[in-house]
């Protein structure tokens, strides 16, 4: 275990106290948020707040992110109003390609209540990069010498198009992700999600992501194959693209909801019941796809639709696609952080923190960045001011315990501006 993911455990384990139960559900949503946040329609974050309020994701795989003030964008507002505090992985520019021109990134935003960073690196290929995530479960029994639980999660955008050479490109980059794969520990719980723009299951790309990895080959948790673009196509309920009959803002395609380009695959030790981490039978959505609005924009899927219809409207104007969403069942407990208290609250102002309530109380304050690092730790009394160090602009964490009663614990999303 390295010095780095010893820290971000120790931060981890420190954050809160156990809350939750056994077969623990974890939401995951893969979503292609259409060259965000570039596009003549404005402040796209607070419209995907919505949708995010509405699903409660836990991991948010994204794609199409072009800049790391997006990544902010989407952490810091579109996140803002999440039960739990989230965190990104380090925003990489991609390096792919022809000398890493490709400006199109995948990112990946989490629940630090469910999930820790243990690393993060990319595999490059001709055309983009394949982002990979250690991740691992804020199990309880950390806490007393258990096991860790990593998962991985892969996030992907294959090469767009129909030409024969589009498809060789996606098969090429299919090889390249086999073949990390094939280097994790065997039997490796693994999510890998993306954009695939794939035509049908039959694609030679598609047949080696399920084929290919040795005890980590992969499995369509719906398993469902054939043409997906085809008028033809039975599960019409899982196509993702396009969310528009017509072009909108001069972004993104229209055609209407006839292609299922967006997936989460699942190691196919994830869809045995015996797995203590395993898919949640048929919690696997393309949201608000109903099956009945082939070739029509995702609001004429409104009727007899469980998802409400203003939830339908953000989706129409976040993105051309839907996002994919399933959950995953755990069995195990997770170490997650107490509600802050109802009559304290935390003030950020310039440097000058201050936690008001309770005035003259003692707190042992630690402030964690999005990494789930800690930054700074210091003792402060409630109604006076402490003042922070130089800090880099962006998103953090504050956890204040009470020294008199460590039960009583407050945590408060912070952001520092330039």
């Amino acid at each position: 275990m390295n010095l780095l993911f010893k820290a971000v455990l120790a931060a981890f384990l420190a954050a809160g106290t156990t809350l939750s139960t056994a077969q623990t559900v974890v939401k995951v949503m893969s979503y292609n948020t259409l060259n965000f946040p570039f596009g003549t329609m404005p402040n796209r974050q607070d419209t995907l707040k919505k949708v995010l309020n509405y699903v409660q994701p836990d991991l948010l795989l994204l794609q199409e992110v072009r800049t790391s003030q997006g990544l902010n964008l989407l952490l810091t507002q579109s996140c803002s109003e999440l039960p739990g505090a989230y965190a990104a992985a380090p925003f990489v520019a991609n390096q792919s390609g022809f000398g890493g021109s490709n400006d199109l990134q995948q990112c990946l935003i989490y629940n630090t209540e469910v999930f820790g960073l243990a690393d993060d690196y990319t595999i490059e290929t001709d055309l983009r990069d394949i982002n990979v995530y250690k991740l691992f479960f804020a199990e309880d029994a950390l806490e007393t010498g258990g096991d860790t639980t990593f998962v991985y999660a892969f996030n992907t955008h294959f090469k767009a198009g129909s030409e024969d050479s589009d498809q060789n490109d996606r098969t090429d980059m299919a090889e390249i992700a086999v073949g990390e794969l094939n280097s994790l520990p065997n039997n490796s719980y693994i999510l890998f999600g993306g954009d695939f723009n794939m035509q049908s299951s039959s694609e030679p790309g598609y047949q080696l992501l399920l084929s290919g990895g040795g005890s980590n080959t992969l499995g369509d948790p719906i398993d469902a194959p054939g043409n997906w673009g085809a008028s033809s196509y039975p599960f019409k309920e899982h196509h993702t693209q396009a969310t528009r009959a017509n072009q909108i803002f001069n972004d993104g395609v229209g055609g209407g909801l006839d292609d299922r380009f967006d997936f989460i695959l699942v190691s196919n030790v994830m869809k045995t019941a015996a797995s203590p981490v395993r898919y949640r039978f048929n919690s696997y959505k393309s949201l608000g796809n109903t099956g009945f609005c082939y070739n029509q924009d995702i609001t004429d899927c409104a009727g007899n639709n469980d998802v409400p219809l203003d939830i339908l409207r953000a989706m129409y104007y976040f993105s051309d696609h839907l996002p994919v969403v399933m959950e995953l069942e755990l069995d195990f407990a997770l170490h997650q952080a107490e509600a802050s208290a109802n009559d304290l609250n935390i003030s950020l102002i310039g440097q000058e923190l201050r936690i008001n309530g309770m005035s003259g109380q003692h707190f042992n304050v630690e402030l964690f960045d999005v990494n789930g690092r800690l930054t700074e730790a210091f003792p402060v009394l409630s109604g006076e001011a402490y003042m922070l160090r130089a800090l880099a602009p962006g998103y953090y964490i504050v956890r204040a315990t009470d020294a008199e009663n460590p039960s009583r614990i407050v945590r408060q999303k912070l952001s520092i501006l330039r």
